[in-house]
Formats: structure tokens, sequence, C-alpha cells
């Protein structure tokens, strides 16, 4: 008995030591494959991979945005975008020929929160005192943007509502 308790006591010995090393292994190869490692290589390797999953996107369904979108600003429209939260609505003018934003309004500086019509009606007026601030008085609503597409129904109604009621053509 007594030997093979040496032999036991030896091969758990060696199989802490094996474990001990494929341990410091597993760690050294998680940090060579980050960017953490500091070689040009590696730092390259790390940008270049991505792991997003991502959806399929419906071309033709794109292809009619970008076609209205472009239809509208041949006749000198900004657009306005509209996000609705539960808790907040939020509203942009853009001018899509420079890529920028020319006005925005949201709920969050209104003392009540945003998540009834009465608050998106004064978001719409505040966004049309901005933009006519701002020389812009011939707006559309783009209904369907590439994130969300709301119904003219509620909330995003009122606040275009208030927005043709702050002397807005739509």
């Amino acid at each position: 008995h007594a030997s093979e308790d040496k032999v036991s006591v030896r091969s758990r010995r060696n199989m802490r030591v094996v474990f001990a090393f494929l341990a410091l292994v597993g760690c050294a190869s998680a940090f060579m494959s980050s960017s953490f490692a500091g070689s040009a290589l590696a730092t390259e390797r790390a940008s270049t991979s991505t792991s997003t999953i991502t959806m399929a996107r419906n071309p033709l369904k794109a292809m009619k945005v970008r076609t209205r979108r472009l239809a509208m600003n041949e006749k000198d429209k900004l657009r306005i975008s509209v996000f609705r939260s539960n808790n907040h609505i939020y509203a942009q003018v853009i001018n899509d020929a420079e890529g920028t934003t020319v006005a925005s309004a949201s709920s969050r500086s209104l003392e009540g929160g945003g998540s009834n019509k009465a608050a998106a009606f004064e978001v719409g007026k505040a966004l049309a005192e901005a933009a006519k601030a701002k020389g812009c008085t011939n707006l559309y609503f783009d209904r369907e943007s590439s994130n969300n597409k709301y119904m003219y129904h509620g909330r995003v109604a009122s606040l275009i509502d208030g927005v043709r009621e702050g002397g807005i053509e739509m």
C-alpha cells in the first residue's frame, strides 16, 4: 500500500503542475490575442474582427426610403425625424444634403415628461420655433426612417400638429 500511495501522490502533483501550466498558457494566449499585446499586428487583427450579429436588410425598402428623401430634397424640404420612447419624445429637423441637424426639441426639457399627447404637442411647437429661428419653413415628416417606423397616430400625430400650429408648412 505504501508504494501505491507514493504513486498516487506523485500523479496528483504532476496533474497539479499540468493544470497550472495549462491555466498559465490560457491566460497568456488571452492577452496575446487582445489589443493589449502592443504589437501593430495584434492591434490590427483586433480592430478588423467583428463579433456583431446583424440581420439582413431589405435593399428595396432602403431604395424606397432613399428615393423619397431625394425627391423631397429636390423640393428644398428638410426632414423631421421623430423618436418615441416610453417616457419621452424627441424630434429633429435634418438637412440630408449637408448631413446636419438644423434644429431639435425633446420632452426632456418639459416638467411633466413626454409620455402624453399634450407634451408631444408642446415639443412640436418648440421644434417649430427652433426651425423658424433657423429659417426653415418648408418641412416634411419622415415617418419611415432607417430604424423606426411610426404610424401617424397618437403622440407622433400630436407632435406634427404642434409643428403645423407653430407655423411650419408640411
